[in-house]
């Protein structure tokens, strides 16, 4: 699947780089799915067993444009690293980290393509357990929502603001806001990377 898949970036990457000197329009159908996928999620009462269904199908016909080359411009990239961000497992980061560098590789003046980079590889690293670096991601347990674990040496608060991602105390700062936002309370005392293992491991963790 993993080869597959990079075959098929590839492919995708080189018929973009083909015609530059070209103009060419961003994909109607990537902008509608794109659309699609933050409309469910502006909802403050969301289904999230339809939603996830609804994903899935998304991520799926992403595929297969991916599969018929139709992903030719940097938003087009974006708007299918964004689909696959919202995915279930490591696999989907991953493509979606891929995605999103290409976004940013072929317009690195957006910073909303380069904040996807950060995010996504930062997604990446919680699916795996590890410390995240940009500290992009937000997690919920029983006992409220936090900051997952940053480690706060990977990359200093220039190498975040040229990402495009707030500095790590302005991040530290928005857990409030976030857990007002999904309904739940600070986590008074955020976990460690240790704690989040052993809690994960007993199924307590859940992302909102």
């Amino acid at each position: 699947m993993c080869n597959t898949i990079t075959t098929l970036l590839l492919s995708g990457l080189l018929a973009t780089i083909a015609p530059l000197h070209a103009q060419v329009a961003d994909n109607a159908e990537l902008a509608s799915l794109y659309r699609d996928d933050q409309k469910v999620r502006d909802s403050t009462d969301i289904d999230w067993t339809v939603v996830s269904h609804e994903d899935a199908q998304r991520r799926a016909r992403v595929l297969v444009l991916l599969g018929e080359g139709q992903l030719r411009t940097a938003t087009d990239y974006f708007n299918a690293a964004l689909v696959f961000q919202h995915g279930s497992d490591l696999a989907d980061y991953r493509i979606a980290h891929a995605l999103a560098t290409l976004a940013a590789t072929l317009d690195p003046e957006r910073a909303n393509y380069r904040w996807l980079v950060a995010a996504s590889w930062d997604r990446m690293m919680t699916a795996q357990l590890q410390p995240q670096w940009y500290g992009t991601q937000f997690q919920g347990s029983d006992e409220g929502l936090f900051l997952y674990p940053v480690a706060e040496d990977a990359v200093d608060d220039a190498e975040r603001t040229r990402m495009g991602v707030p500095t790590l105390a302005q991040s530290q700062a928005k857990v409030g806001e976030m857990a007002a936002s999904v309904g739940q309370q600070p986590r008074p005392v955020p976990p460690s990377i240790e704690q989040l293992r052993l809690e994960r491991g007993a199924g307590r963790t859940a992302s909102p």
